[in-house]
């Protein structure tokens, strides 16, 4: 069943019917910990654990002592408040600076349970914010983003999202469909004061409707190359080099490197940064020819890695003759590389050819930046208006199925496909979401988080 986001939040995680409290630094030993603490008992629970923290004195740092229910030091740290509303969560929330030491934190967090607080579950500090209404759905996913960001890419759109750059380009597709349905509704209300449906008007609002959540699913693509990375494979006949140059690029000594033809049997893969991208780079067995059951394995598993992949790079090594057309499909970027130049003597490069060398270094900074082109290619102009959740893109889908199916002729069956659409613009935010969403998207986060 299907509700409102404020409704689906139990009155324990919307108001603070209890007081939460979990480590929100990351695990393992550090100079410092930071904990967390969220509800309506916080004020409470500050005055039995640090009773000479001023809870009314909100975001100004005081140096406070902790102390468990027997009134034992635990440790002196560093205690921020924050008084509801203005806090992350919307409630009374306090963040609590200590040592790093594994008991100090714990013996911390025991004494705040002691007192009445309860262990904070996976993202549930998020959750109250977005049932609050601090965050929407698609701000509390980018902040989870932005936290597991390992890449520049990453990072800029996760902080743009968190922003609200997104949710602004959902709430406008929501804004046109409820335009839309209301003049639809209102032709059905007025039919009986012959007032004559306005069919044009009516599509002109579908198709502004369709091309802004056709814009938005086209994002889809570029988000999940930022989220999940681009796929890179090496392919090329034994011997080519591809073992060196995956190498190379990787700048470590992963792919083992032989003078024998057939090093490599199965896929090596290896991650990098390109372009501020994660990439996800694939050494491969060498095509060609081959009556050995495990090398034709290979050769079948590398053939199926750049069916998957994004982009390709084709080397032929230079002292072989005439470059082969390569035989991958051509809907995906392909580099064209001559391996081994340092042994290519006077021969000259072929159109549509890079030159390449591991061993002197030739060629290789500009192999990075044709590289670093065709991985930023759809995500260089971009700001933070993408899709890049599995869950915006299945809802955009939804929205632009319905819009297309629309039979313009009767308005009210029209009308239905409208509110379908908008039923689904309302999911994106989590204005309408189910429970099992919630935990689904809020189980990803880190618990203090």
């Amino acid at each position: 069943m299907e509700k409102d986001s404020s409704s689906v939040l139990s009155s324990a995680l919307s108001g603070g019917a209890d007081t939460i409290v979990a480590r929100s630094s990351p695990a393992g030993r550090g100079g410092l910990a930071l904990i967390r603490v969220s509800g309506g008992e916080t004020r409470g629970l500050a005055r039995a654990i640090c009773p000479n923290l001023d809870m009314d004195r909100g975001w100004r740092a005081s140096l406070v002592e902790l102390r468990n229910d027997d009134g034992e030091l635990i440790d002196r740290a560093v205690a921020l408040p924050y008084p509801a509303p203005r806090s992350y969560t919307g409630e009374d929330m306090l963040e609590i600076m200590v040592h790093g030491s594994s008991w100090v934190i714990q013996a911390t967090i025991d004494a705040f349970v002691a007192a009445g607080a309860r262990p904070a579950g996976p993202g549930e500090f998020t959750r109250r914010a977005v049932a609050n209404g601090k965050l929407d759905l698609v701000q509390a996913e980018a902040i989870n983003e932005l936290t597991s960001a390992e890449t520049a890419w990453q990072a800029r759109l996760a902080r743009a999202q968190v922003d609200g750059r997104l949710s602004r380009e959902f709430a406008l597709l929501k804004r046109d469909l409820t335009d839309l349905l209301a003049r639809l509704e209102a032709s059905l209300d007025f039919a009986h004061h012959e007032i004559p449906y306005d069919r044009d008007a009516v599509q002109k609002g579908r198709d502004r409707c369709l091309a802004r959540a056709r814009a938005l699913v086209a994002t889809a693509p570029a988000g999940q190359r930022i989220r999940d990375g681009v796929r890179v494979v090496i392919l090329g006949p034994p011997n080519s080099g591809k073992s060196t140059l995956f190498n190379l690029l990787v700048g470590s000594e992963r792919a083992i490197v032989s003078p024998h033809p057939g090093t490599t049997r199965d896929v090596v893969e290896a991650e990098l940064e390109v372009a501020g991208i994660r990439v996800i780079l694939k050494d491969t067995a060498g095509l060609g020819a081959t009556s050995d059951p495990v090398e034709r394995e290979g050769i079948r598993r590398a053939q199926d890695a750049a069916a998957d992949a994004d982009a390709v790079l084709v080397l032929w090594p230079a002292d072989q003759e005439n470059e082969p057309a390569p035989s991958v499909a051509e809907q995906r970027p392909i580099l064209k590389l001559r391996s081994k130049w340092d042994l290519a003597g006077t021969k000259a490069l072929a159109v549509g050819w890079m030159a390449v060398s591991c061993e002197t270094g030739e060629g290789i900074e500009e192999l990075r930046l044709a590289l670093a082109g065709v991985v930023a290619a759809d995500v260089a102009d971009l700001g933070g208006e993408v899709a890049i959740a599995e869950r915006h893109h299945r809802s955009l889908d939804v929205a632009v199925s319905e819009l297309k199916g629309l039979d313009l002729e009767l308005p009210e069956l029209a009308a239905e496909g409208v509110r379908a659409a908008l039923e689904a613009a309302r999911e994106l935010t989590g204005e309408v979401v189910t429970e099992d969403v919630l935990d689904q998207i809020f189980g990803t986060f880190c618990i203090g988080k």
